[in-house]
């Protein structure tokens, strides 16, 4: 009888750790943020309750670090911008092969996000394949050079909101004074139109938030490679100052 308790205890012990949720692997990330929807890859690794691991965004890989306790996952990184770090919390269940919560943009609200296991890609085995792909890559990418006139190329912004200095991007086209381009943070980008007549421009855009469409309107005057006395009106949370200088080549 001694003999069979202490087989049954250990059988019931042993039930917790191959139960144990794990999030160890590859994943492809995705976050709603107010400036656009991206996906990202990132892989985990995980000590018991504790998880560490690596986000691959646009400015290369960046450590996460974080905790698993039973479902819930919690994980942080931070992503540097113009000097500056835009800290980032996720907050998530874990059910199977699939992560869904919400993440937390460092005091500039929040926003959806869910992690599922990447799909397996077969392998390309023909050569000829390969070298058109690389032929492809390479055409294109002379046409991204091009000469800013005006409002024309890419801009580094600094919006100004309540909770501190927000940095962002634009990449502008000028055609005749239309305007039109993108506007984003390293979370995603929304595309921005508007005008430009002399040195006043004028642009709007929609950023889609999880409690619907976010209307922006700004203007502000073009100063050689500034932008300065820049207004956004946002629907629902008044004006705020903004500038930006041409992003160097």
């Amino acid at each position: 009888m001694t003999r069979a308790s202490l087989v049954l205890a250990a059988l019931l012990l042993a039930v917790p750790t191959f139960a144990q949720t794990t999030v160890a692997g590859d994943w492809d990330l995705t976050i709603q943020s107010p400036t656009g929807t991206r996906t990202v890859p990132l892989t985990l690794k995980q000590d018991g309750e504790k998880v560490t691991g690596m986000f691959k965004g646009p400015q290369g890989e960046l450590p996460v670090e974080g905790t698993l306790v039973g479902d819930e996952l919690k994980f942080a990184f931070a992503i540097p911008i113009q000097g500056q770090s835009l800290d980032i919390s996720m907050t998530g269940k874990v059910a199977g092969e699939a992560v869904s919560g919400t993440a937390q943009f460092g005091g500039f609200g929040e926003g959806p996000f869910t992690m599922k296991r990447p799909e397996k890609t077969a392998a390309t085995t023909t050569t000829g394949t390969t070298t058109t792909t690389d032929t492809a890559t390479t055409t294109t990418t002379p046409s991204a050079t091009t000469t800013a006139v005006g409002a024309s190329g890419k801009w580094d912004v600094t919006l100004k909101t309540p909770g501190g200095d927000f940095p962002a991007t634009a990449t502008f086209t000028d055609e005749g004074g239309k305007l039109t381009g993108t506007f984003g943070s390293q979370m995603g980008e929304v595309p921005v139109t508007g005008t430009v007549e002399g040195k006043a421009l004028k642009l709007t855009m929609v950023a889609k938030t999880p409690q619907g469409d976010l209307t922006i309107e700004m203007s502000g005057d073009i100063d050689g490679d500034a932008i300065v006395n820049g207004k956004a009106d946002i629907a629902g949370m008044g004006q705020m100052e903004w500038t930006a200088k041409r992003a160097k080549q």
